[in-house]
């Protein structure tokens, strides 16, 4: 058989699965209220079209013709090995079965967004409990054999299960615990300059100024609103990121522009080589996340990144320029329980993840029921931040990977602080400190760095591989322990 037919049935499946994420980007982003249902077919069309292909008996012909073909290129046997692993993982799911988990998901998120508006769990109550009564069917159709939850964490971070993750989270715990105590005894930084009036239109100004400063292409990416922050594209040339606005204080939207732009620069580094086969994705979502975790935290939160760059800052907001970089440096830098992730300082938002964690693996387990979620999340608010949410808003409903059917995402977000870690750990041996790095404004080395050790791979190697490869070591949590020990240590002086 000729490779050239396995290339052109891949093209195909790429080229629907863009059109389907370009529906969804415009149905987050710009579609109009009433199209809700319109899309939602749309993109349930288009999405099953291309699951059809996954698992086709074409498919299992192509996996059978080529998998001992030792005359394929190694992009080709790479992506035969991610094309059979989804065809024996989705292989058995009823077509029908699938179609309507799309359908529901997709309108899922948009009664999600109105019920988050509404303070309203009740609303979505149902629609979470039918996300996961089609999440339990089709993780019984891909692996019987496994907890329904490992199955579902094989979607975001493949060969690392429930078991692993629990010790890794329970040694970053002990490890930053006794870091967040501490500060809490100490005297709170003040940050009342940080609040004010902030226009949207200087906002998102200042957000295409900060994208340009660490890299992201704004001619292959766009930015945009949404009422969840999320990146959504085809790599390299069409990756699309969004944030939201709060006018009362810039930190919000600009580390949510500047994580998503770190998802962006993943993708925009991917081998153009990768087009049109499934490997011009990231890897995994821990590994997503390492690089918007880097981008949000060790280098955008770090002190020199900004030294160059300060000025900026009062020539757009006039009230910052009578507030001097270390001031500003303290202010994004507070530790203090906060009731929103996405918000949360770098020691504390491992704890909104460990939350989360928690909470979705006992859904799976039957120790959690839907109806008492409400309940459940604003205990482990109190015992892991000491503080409990006023409103579903800003407790339950904060979310949208639930509504979205994304069970076993959460914990990409703590494995790729873990992983980050390790990978700067990595390439302050090898180019230089951040320190040089970010007064220098060689962000460009950072980027080149990361996308010969990183970006250039997309799908081609696991997580595994990827930190084996270029750190030489298994997962470490060490890393980020020590760079959260010295980082916090100075900031309040202990």
């Amino acid at each position: 058989m000729d490779d050239k037919i396995l290339r052109k049935y891949m093209s195909r499946m790429c080229d629907l699965n863009h059109a389907a994420e370009l529906m969804q980007w415009d149905l987050k982003t710009k579609a109009p209220k009433n199209a809700l249902d319109t899309h939602a077919a749309t993109i349930a069309t288009l999405s099953t079209e291309s699951f059809k292909m996954s698992v086709s008996d074409e498919m299992k012909g192509f996996i059978s013709a080529f998998e001992n073909d030792d005359k394929l290129d190694n992009i080709l046997k790479a992506s035969l090995k991610d094309l059979k692993r989804t065809y024996e993982r989705s292989k058995n799911i009823p077509e029908k079965l699938y179609k309507e988990y799309i359908t529901h998901t997709t309108k899922s998120e948009m009664v999600w967004e109105d019920a988050k508006r509404n303070n309203d769990f009740e609303s979505f109550r149902p629609y979470l409990e039918k996300t996961i009564a089609f999440n339990k069917e089709m993780a019984a159709y891909i692996d019987s054999s496994k907890s329904i939850y490992d199955v579902l964490l094989d979607n975001f971070e493949t060969g690392i299960p429930s078991d692993q993750i629990n010790s890794l989270f329970e040694e970053l715990k002990q490890g930053i615990a006794p870091l967040i105590e501490s500060i809490s005894h100490k005297e709170r930084m003040d940050d009342s300059k940080f609040y004010g009036h902030f226009e949207k239109r200087k906002q998102k100004e200042f957000a295409e100024y900060m994208l340009n400063v660490i890299g992201y292409d704004l001619k292959s990416g766009r930015l945009d609103e949404s009422e969840h922050p999320f990146t959504i594209g085809r790599a390299p040339y069409d990756v699309r990121i969004t944030t939201r606005y709060d006018e009362k204080d810039i930190r919000s939207s600009l580390f949510c522009v500047l994580h998503e732009g770190g998802h962006g620069i993943y993708e925009q580094n991917i081998s153009p080589a990768l087009i049109k086969t499934p490997l011009a994705v990231g890897t995994c979502m821990s590994i997503h996340e390492s690089q918007s975790r880097l981008y949000e935290n060790i280098l955008c939160k770090n002190i020199n990144f900004w030294e160059p760059i300060y000025d900026k800052v009062g020539e757009l907001f006039p009230q910052f320029k009578d507030i001097s970089l270390d001031t500003f440096y303290r202010g994004i830098n507070i530790v203090e329980p906060s009731l929103i992730r996405v918000d949360a300082d770098e020691l504390t938002y491992n704890m909104h993840i460990i939350l989360r964690f928690e909470l979705e693996k006992a859904l799976f387990t039957g120790d959690l029921q839907v109806k008492d979620l409400r309940e459940a999340w604003n205990e482990k608010m109190k015992e892991y931040l000491g503080i409990e949410p006023p409103t579903d808003a800003q407790g339950v409903l904060q979310d949208c990977h639930w509504a979205e059917g994304s069970f076993g995402y959460f914990p990409s977000y703590a494995l790729g602080n873990i992983y980050g870690a390790q990978f700067v750990t990595k390439m302050e041996a090898e180019v230089g400190t951040l320190e040089y790095l970010l007064k220098e404004q060689r962000l460009d080395i950072i980027k080149d760095w990361l996308k010969n050790n990183i970006h250039r791979f997309g799908k081609m190697k696991t997580s595994t591989q990827l930190i084996q490869d270029v750190c030489k070591t298994d997962i470490d949590v060490k890393p980020i322990i020590d760079y959260y020990k010295s980082k916090y240590s100075k900031l309040y002086s202990m």
